[in-house]
C-alpha cells in the first residue's frame, strides 16, 4: 500500500517557503510514498522536484479558475489562470491528467462552492473531501457526503505549506499503473485525516510577507 500526500506547496507558491530538497527528504522520513506538489498556478517546482525524485513526486498544480481552485495531478503543462472550470477540466484531461476541486466548500480559500460542485461533480476524477487546514469541520463533512452522493472518490490531504504539515493527513491506496488506474484505486482508498494546528495559517502569512520582501526561490 502507498501513503500519498496529494496537496502540498513549496516556495514556488507565494505562501510557502519550503525548499524542494527539504521537502523530498522530509516526505521520505514521514513515510510518504508519493507526493503531489500542487503549487498555486505554477508547475516549475513540481517539474524540478520530479527530476530530483521521480519515484516520489507527482507533478501537480492548484490552478485558479474563474469559479475557484482546482487540484490538477499527473500534468505536464501549466493550467493557466483565468480559465473557466470547464476549460481547465478539459485541459487537464487532454494532457492525460486528473483533477478535482480543493476545499470546494471553503469560501475563505477560493472553493468552487456547492452549485459548481454539484454541476461539475460527474466530470471530476476525485473530490478533496478532507482538507487539514479547514477550520469549519462541517465543510469537510458536507463535502464527503456530496462526494458519496455523486459517486466520485474522495481524497484526504494536508494542504501542506510547511514541512511539519506534510503527511499529517494522507490517502492510502494500492499500487497503480496509470493516472486512470490511480482514480480506480482511489475508490478503495483508506483516508487518514488529521487536522493541522491553527498556527499553520500564521506560517503562510509570514511566508507571503517573506516573498513580498524579495526572498529568492530555490
Amino acid at each position: 500500500m502507498l501513503d500519498i500526500e496529494l496537496h502540498c506547496h513549496t516556495r514556488y507558491s507565494p505562501d510557502s517557503l519550503v525548499k524542494l530538497p527539504d521537502l523530498i527528504e522530509h516526505a521520505r522520513k514521514v513515510g510518504i510514498h508519493r507526493l503531489a506538489i500542487t503549487d498555486h498556478s505554477e508547475i516549475e517546482g513540481a517539474l524540478l522536484a520530479h527530476q530530483m525524485a521521480p519515484d516520489l513526486i507527482i507533478v501537480g498544480e492548484e490552478a485558479m479558475t474563474t469559479e475557484g481552485e482546482l487540484l490538477c495531478l499527473f500534468i505536464t503543462e501549466l493550467i493557466p489562470d483565468g480559465l473557466t472550470l470547464r476549460q481547465a477540466i478539459d485541459r487537464v484531461h487532454i494532457q492525460g491528467g486528473i483533477c478535482g476541486p480543493s476545499h470546494p466548500l471553503d469560501p475563505r480559500r477560493f472553493g468552487i462552492g456547492l452549485e459548481n460542485l454539484l454541476k461539475y461533480g460527474p466530470e471530476f476524477d476525485f473530490i478533496e473531501t478532507f482538507n487539514a487546514r479547514i477550520r469549519d469541520v462541517g465543510k469537510n463533512e458536507e463535502t464527503e457526503r456530496i462526494a458519496r452522493q455523486l459517486n466520485v472518490p474522495g481524497i484526504c490531504a494536508s494542504d501542506a505549506h510547511t514541512l511539519q504539515e506534510v503527511g499529517i493527513s494522507r490517502t492510502r491506496i494500492r499500487e497503480y499503473t496509470t493516472p486512470q488506474d490511480f482514480v480506480a484505486a482511489l475508490r478503495e482508498a483508506e483516508l487518514i485525516p488529521h487536522y493541522s494546528s491553527p498556527l499553520v495559517n500564521v506560517s503562510s502569512r509570514l511566508a507571503a510577507i517573506a516573498h513580498s520582501l524579495g526572498f529568492d526561490r530555490d
